[in-house]
């Protein structure tokens, strides 16, 4: 998922993920298969707020993540208490003075044990 930068990119990347075709998906949710095709149109910009909810709910996404305010998926709203993090650390994170997002590449590469020898 690392690239989308819209609702529509994020959509249509979520359905490829769960190998689903524009029918399978309309049988699963409920929602038209044209309605679908559309909402996954970069151009496209009436977004059902309904079908926006019922989608990241299928998904198991949060809403922000649809929208591009959040990159993670699967760990939606984790209380910081539950990542150990100090109050420097979030501070640093919150800073802009690091980039976050090559932090986590670091920090889940296969080798990340090996950067830090």
């Amino acid at each position: 998922m690392k690239g989308a930068t819209s609702i529509q990119e994020r959509l249509w990347e979520l359905r490829k993920d769960k190998g689903l075709n524009l029918e399978e998906l309309s049988k699963l949710t409920g929602i038209s298969k044209s309605a679908l095709g559309n909402y996954e149109k970069e151009d496209y910009k009436e977004i059902n707020h309904g079908n926006l909810i019922l989608l990241a709910d299928f998904y198991g996404v949060s809403l922000d993540y649809l929208f591009c305010r959040a990159e993670n998926r699967a760990e939606i709203n984790t209380p910081l208490r539950e990542l150990h993090l100090s109050d420097e650390m979030v501070a640093l994170l919150k800073s802009g003075r690091i980039n976050n997002r090559l932090l986590c590449e670091l920090a889940t590469h296969k080798d990340f044990i090996k950067f830090l020898a």
